[in-house]
């Protein structure tokens, strides 16, 4: 199914591509002008590493399994020998690997043509392992928390609303998609840091900026865990709820 739309996968490669490429224009200038805790350079790095989180930890099952639920193909999924959810992970896991073979050469173009401009990273094995382990856990993380929201189209029957504001728009305030957390006023800051929203788009390029300490590093990954622990726990009493409420119908 990943094959057979090529082209909604380069449109979606160029839409990551845009939005932070707006946002890096926009927020050089503000920086320049504000005296932000940001160089250029960081913010080089920041909006270029976005696109490539975004696409390891973007996660649409909020969107597809409530339309399984409405279209009684949920049904169908139940009778097979395996959870109907790990049909979604593996879904998930082909769309992200074709659509970053798809992203991997414009933005390989772009951090050659900015190469000037971004500043210099120290990127031994330690810390590559360090980063795979994080942007691992992010995915896991936005999978898991999408996922848990879905659950709720066993009763609602339109979740895209409820997703643009818990999963869209909070997420692009906290999370660290318009402005960058560390650049946060020191109380909002904070509430980014408990909440999970930054866990899944700004703390691994923090991790990959070198701005954090060993110990803020492993806080950090101790309160990720801590969230989808608690978004499991959830998710999975939503889950058997939901099934003693469901009726299927079509399909």
């Amino acid at each position: 199914m990943a094959l057979a739309y090529r082209g909604m996968m380069v449109i979606w490669g160029f839409q990551m591509l845009l939005m932070p490429s707006v946002l890096l224009l926009a927020w050089l200038s503000v920086g320049k002008s504000g005296g932000s805790m940001y160089a250029d350079s960081d913010y080089f790095l920041y909006y270029l590493s976005m696109p490539f989180v975004m696409n390891l930890t973007e996660c649409w099952t909020v969107y597809t399994f409530p339309e399984q639920v409405r279209d009684g193909s949920l049904s169908r999924t139940l009778l097979k020998p395996v959870h109907p959810l790990w049909l979604h992970v593996l879904e998930n896991v082909t769309h992200k690997a074709i659509q970053l073979m798809i992203l991997l050469v414009p933005l390989s173009v772009l951090v050659w043509v900015f190469r000037a401009q971004l500043p210099p990273l120290e990127l031994g094995a330690a810390k590559i392992a360090g980063i795979a382990a994080v942007l691992a856990l992010a995915a896991a993380l936005r999978f898991i928390q999408s996922t848990t929201l879905a659950m709720t189209g066993f009763w609602i029957e339109h979740v895209e609303t409820l997703n643009l504001v818990l999963n869209q728009g909070v997420w692009a305030l906290l999370g660290g998609m318009i402005v960058p957390v560390e650049t946060f006023p020191g109380p909002i800051r904070t509430l980014a840091h408990l909440l999970p929203y930054r866990y899944s788009l700004s703390f691994p390029i923090e991790v990959l900026r070198g701005g954090l300490t060993t110990v803020e590093t492993l806080k950090g990954l101790c309160i990720a865990t801590g969230w989808i622990f608690a978004f499991l726990l959830l998710g999975r009493h939503l889950w058997r709820r939901g099934l003693k409420t469901f009726t299927a119908y079509g399909g």
